[in-house]
C-alpha cells in the first residue's frame, strides 16, 4: 500500500509541476525521459562514480572533457546544469553553444558566425550586453528602445536622452520568475514598433533571458505555439539556450494564451463562458514551496 501511495503521489506531482509537463512533452514525442528524485546533488552524493564533476578530463585519461551542462534531448540547445552565478550561467551556455570565449576552443569559420544583434522581426532585435553598448550599431539599425533583461548591467546611454530603456531585474537562475514581467516587456516592445523604431532585447550573452522574452512576444503577438516561436528565433540565432525553468514558464504562458483564446472564441460565439470556470495557470518549481500565478496578459 505504501508503494502505491508513493506512486500516486509521484503521478500527482508530475501532473502539476513544470518539470512534469516537460517530461510529458518529451514522452509524447517518443523520448525516454526521467527525473532525478532529490535533484542532481542527491544523485551525486549517492552515485559519485556516475557523475562528472570537472570540465577537464581525469589526469592521464584519454577521455574527452565532458561539459558541466548537458543538452536535453529533443529541445535543441536547452541545457541543464548546476546552480551558478548570473554571469557564469548565460556566458557558459553561450560559449558552449557557439564555441567562442572558452579557453582553447576553436572559433567557427567567419562565414558561420552570426551577426549581432540579430533581427527577429522588422525592427525587433535580439542581442547581448556587448550589442547594447555599441552605439554605432544601434544607430545604424535605428534602435531607440532597449529592453535590458538583467539586474545589474548598466543602461549605457540612458543619460543622453536618445534612448528609451526598460530594465527587468532577473538573473539567469532556475529560481527566477521571469514570466511575471512578460506583459510589461511585450507592451514595451509594442510601443517601440508602433513608433517605427528599432528595439533591442538583450541580457548578458543573449541566449537565455532575452530569448525567453522574445519567444513570449512572438507567441502572444503572432499567435504562435511555443515550438514554432522557439524555432523561429533559433533559425535566426542558432546558439539560443533558455534555462530549463524559463522554458517551463513559457509552457505555462502558452497554456494561458490558449485559455484566453478559447474564452474569446466562446464569448464571440455567444457562449456562456465563465471566467471563473477555468482554473488559473500556475508556475511551480520542483524544489520550491511557492507558486507564482501568471500575470494577466
Amino acid at each position: 500500500m505504501e508503494g502505491l501511495g508513493r506512486e500516486a503521489e509521484a503521478e500527482e506531482w508530475e501532473a502539476e509541476s513544470v518539470l512534469g509537463t516537460l517530461l510529458q512533452k518529451l514522452r509524447e514525442e517518443g523520448y525516454l525521459a526521467y527525473y532525478l528524485q532529490g535533484g542532481f546533488s542527491r544523485f551525486q552524493a549517492e552515485c559519485p562514480h556516475l557523475c562528472e564533476t570537472s570540465l577537464s578530463g581525469r589526469a592521464g585519461s584519454s577521455m574527452a572533457p565532458v561539459p558541466s551542462t548537458v543538452p536535453v534531448v529533443g529541445l535543441g540547445s536547452l541545457c541543464l546544469g548546476s546552480d551558478c552565478s548570473d554571469a557564469e550561467s548565460e556566458a557558459d551556455r553561450d560559449s558552449m553553444s557557439c564555441g567562442l570565449d572558452s579557453e582553447g576552443a576553436t572559433p567557427p569559420p567567419v562565414g558561420l558566425r552570426a551577426s549581432f544583434p540579430v533581427q527577429i522581426l522588422p525592427n525587433l532585435y535580439l542581442g547581448s550586453a556587448r550589442d547594447s553598448a555599441n552605439l554605432e550599431s544601434l544607430a545604424k539599425l535605428g534602435i531607440r528602445y532597449i529592453l535590458n533583461v538583467t539586474p545589474n548591467l548598466p543602461n549605457f546611454f540612458e543619460k543622453n536622452g536618445d534612448f528609451h530603456y526598460k530594465q527587468i531585474p532577473i538573473s539567469d537562475h532556475w529560481s527566477q520568475n521571469l514570466s511575471q514581467f512578460f506583459p510589461e516587456a511585450i507592451e514595451f516592445i509594442d510601443e517601440a514598433l508602433s513608433q517605427n523604431c528599432g528595439v533591442l532585447v538583450h541580457c548578458l550573452a543573449g541566449v537565455s533571458r532575452s530569448v525567453t522574452v522574445t519567444v513570449a512576444y512572438l507567441m502572444q503577438k503572432l499567435h504562435l505555439s511555443l515550438n514554432d516561436a522557439y524555432d523561429l528565433v533559433k533559425r535566426k540565432k542558432s546558439n539560443i539556450s533558455p534555462n530549463f525553468n524559463f522554458m517551463g514558464q513559457l509552457l505555462d504562458f502558452e497554456r494561458s494564451l490558449r485559455l484566453e483564446e478559447r474564452r474569446s472564441q466562446e464569448q464571440g460565439s455567444g457562449g456562456q463562458a465563465s471566467m471563473a470556470s477555468d482554473p488559473p495557470s500556475f508556475f511551480t518549481t520542483p524544489t520550491s514551496d511557492g507558486a507564482f500565478e501568471l500575470a494577466p496578459t
